[in-house]
């Protein structure tokens, strides 16, 4: 009995493998692979040891590939039934932080349980994508009525003020994209989200006199002009520029050459290392790297029109705009584009909860097209 239950056991593990979405697991294994060469590389590319960045990078990989796993053999319907437990989760870790947090550069955005961290915003953007897209799914015919399209800002308006106060703009930028990304494609009507656009103008206007804290106006002015404090915010940017425009067709190499050598491109392991991937790598390089994303992101994109249901659709719009919004703002603030907010680059950049949390989202992702294609197959059975 108990080798017949493990030949069905490897039978079904066999099938399933067969149903995953190969291409989005090779994308993904490419560039977090490729993340760890360009972190080891930025550190400068010495001996790898048990407490250098890329082995830490490494083993949070191995947790995020273990937590995709098994997220991709979960049916992603299960989340619906959690969802309102995962989004009191996420508020409440997310409320704790400035109470239990590290601060580290005048942020308050870590916990740490002895020598490991982790950074709470980052997982609170997967909880919101599932808290909203259960809460679309719920009332897809009546997203046409005002007060749900007011509840589904509320839903995503408490997390980001949380955020918000630690200081975090760049997170809480996220979280807007994934709220408007995921309402475009619901049923709410087109009359609300053109209200909430005129009102941009004078709402960044008010947030800029009265809410925006002087840092952050700073840096944004910075972030166009760097010239103006050359020596401390400014620096890095035009570095960064420097590093890309002297990068050539091919780079420099896994050292990065001087800039990377000589340690002229500050936080390239994080925020700029587009920058540094680039300097080893070249434009042909940046170029590969920039269509990776978009192959991951298309594929992404198959899984929302495959899904058979509201709330895998809604899941899948959510977390592909996550990625295409963190990917498209990090590699505008290399390439002086875009303002710094410290938005990491999916798969890429050095930060393990940021790493987990993209890897764990392409496991639900799995789920969804795993249990489209079963559905199929069982519906042409019958």
């Amino acid at each position: 009995m108990a080798s017949i239950a493990s030949v069905r056991g490897a039978r079904a593990r066999v099938r399933q493998s067969a149903e995953l979405d190969t291409y989005m697991l090779i994308i993904a294994a490419v560039l977090t692979t490729f993340g760890l060469v360009a972190i080891w590389s930025a550190d400068g590319a010495g001996a790898i040891t048990p407490g250098s960045n890329v082995a830490r990078q490494a083993i949070f990989a191995a947790v995020g590939v273990a937590a995709m796993t098994a997220l991709s053999t979960v049916n992603y319907r299960f989340l619906k039934a959690f969802a309102i437990a995962i989004y009191l989760a996420t508020l409440g870790i997310l409320a704790i932080v400035p109470i239990v947090g590290t601060n580290i550069g005048q942020s308050v955005r870590w916990i740490y349980i002895g020598p490991i961290g982790f950074q709470p915003s980052e997982f609170a953007k997967l909880g919101v994508v599932i808290a909203l897209a259960a809460f679309l799914s719920e009332r897809h015919h009546e997203m046409d009525k005002f007060h749900n399209f007011l509840l589904s800002l509320a839903i995503v308006g408490v997390p980001t003020a949380l955020v918000y106060l630690q200081p975090d703009l760049g997170t809480s930028a996220v979280f807007g994209a994934i709220w408007l990304a995921m309402m475009v494609v619901s049923r709410t009507r087109m009359i609300y989200l053109v209200g909430m656009f005129l009102l941009a103008a004078p709402a960044t206007l008010f947030a800029w006199h009265f809410i925006m804290l002087d840092y952050m106006k700073d840096r944004m002015m910075i972030s166009f002009d760097p010239q103006r404090d050359y020596f401390g915010d400014g620096f890095n940017i035009v570095q960064a520029r420097v590093t890309i425009g002297t990068s050539g067709w091919f780079g420099h190499g896994l050292t990065g050459g001087a800039m990377g050598e000589y340690q002229f491109l500050r936080v390239r392991t994080t925020d700029f290392i587009f920058a540094h991937a680039m300097s080893m790598f070249g434009f042909v390089g940046g170029l590969a790297l920039f269509l990776a994303f978009i192959m991951l992101f298309m594929r992404m994109t198959r899984a929302a029109a495959v899904s058979r249901d509201n709330f895998g659709q809604y899941i899948a719009i959510g977390i592909l705009s996550m990625f295409v919004f963190q990917t498209f703002v990090n590699i505008g603030m290399n390439v002086g584009l875009m303002p710094v907010t410290g938005i990491p680059l999916p798969l890429i950049s050095l930060g393990g909860s940021s790493l987990v949390t993209n890897l764990m989202s392409i496991g639900i992702l799995q789920s969804i097209v795993v249990h489209h294609r079963r559905l199929a197959f069982q519906s042409m059975r019958i």
